[in-house]
């Protein structure tokens, strides 16, 4: 189920499901999701009938034993696990020992008035054990996943207009360019934008431009284009910007490789009939970035790109083997001198 449909079903505790899984790692649906979920437990019952457990500090025994509980003075208890690292693929660095057996115990004869929430904090199950096997099976999973550009636009116009604001057609443009459609971030700045359009509940150009901050991959994507273009001093300038908000030069250059990566990748399966999606899906990006990403490649040629990606791989190499100064590195590489350079040092 998709997390956007769950978001608009009516939920009471009868038509409540006794397992859930939410899967995705869009943090405001996630958050939202749960939400939803609590409420159907009556405010005044939740400190009795809701439980929490957070499996990085918490042992899984007790969530069980807590969701094993008969309401109290209440029609449904609902306990919600987070960090379940014994689920994911991804190995904790302190992970508590967990008696996995209890929840498999449980999951195979659930209590008819209990929900058991797991939450997988953003993180990929690990399809291959047995526990995880059991949990799909038994679980009605939730896909908090990345929304399309599309959806990420109806479900922002849709909230703002709930709460009694519209957006210009440019202002919403310039919001998904500078946010890269991610939906999680646009609520974010969603209340700051909606209390700058207090007297005239619209949101326009101007505000969305001076109020929401450009992310650092934004940043980065515009210092590519402007590196591959050849367009020098621009991109000089905008890179002492990025140090002088101190971003770290290293990060700086493993981005721009990525987005080079990126073109190249987004190039050759282009030439192979892939689509935009099935491109997001196989390099498991964004479907904005690769969006993007298909606008820019007409501009370049292959040999253009494979051309800078290695001259990156070489900045990468000389800051972290030498002590010269990030920016006049990156103005040899801008200059096509980097290799000739480094070469004869």
């Amino acid at each position: 189920m998709k997390a956007v449909e769950l978001l608009h079903t009516k939920l009471t505790d009868k038509n409540l499901k006794p397992v859930y899984l939410i899967m995705g790692n869009e943090s405001y649906l996630r958050t939202k999701v749960i939400e939803h979920l609590v409420e159907v437990i009556p405010a005044e019952q939740r400190s009795m009938n809701l439980g929490r457990f957070d499996l990085e500090s918490d042992l899984l025994a007790a969530a069980i034993n807590d969701v094993r509980s008969v309401p109290f003075f209440g029609e449904r208890r609902l306990t919600i696990l987070s960090h379940p690292n014994f689920l994911m693929t991804i190995k904790a660095k302190k992970a508590l020992e967990q008696d996995v057996a209890t929840l498999e115990k449980y999951l195979k004869a659930p209590e008819p008035t209990s929900t058991l929430v797991i939450d997988l904090s953003g993180q990929k199950l690990d399809s291959r054990k047995k526990i995880s096997k059991l949990i799909k099976q038994k679980a009605t999973i939730i896909d908090c996943g990345i929304l399309s550009e599309d959806q990420v636009q109806k479900l922002v116009v849709e909230k703002a207009k709930k709460d009694g604001f519209t957006f210009s057609p440019m202002a919403l443009k310039i919001l998904i360019k500078k946010t890269e459609a991610n939906y999680s971030v646009i609520m974010n700045e969603l209340p700051k934008l909606e209390l700058a359009a207090m007297q005239t509940k619209k949101i326009d150009q101007l505000m969305v431009m001076q109020l929401v901050p450009q992310t650092l991959e934004q940043n980065v994507f515009e210092l590519s284009n402007l590196v591959l273009a050849q367009k020098n001093e621009q991109a000089f300038n905008l890179y002492h910007d990025l140090l002088l908000q101190h971003e770290e030069p290293l990060k700086l250059n493993a981005i721009l490789i990525g987005q080079v990566r990126l073109l190249l990748q987004t190039m050759i399966l282009t030439k192979h009939g892939y689509a935009q999606g099935d491109i997001a899906s196989v390099l498991k990006v964004h479907p904005y970035r690769v969006k993007l990403a298909v606008q820019q490649i007409p501009k370049f040629s292959k040999d253009q790109l494979r051309q800078m990606y290695l001259d990156l791989v070489e900045l990468e190499e000389q800051l972290k083997t030498s002590q010269r100064d990030p920016e006049k590195l990156f103005q040899l590489l801008l200059l096509g001198y980097l290799n000739h350079v480094t070469q004869k040092v």
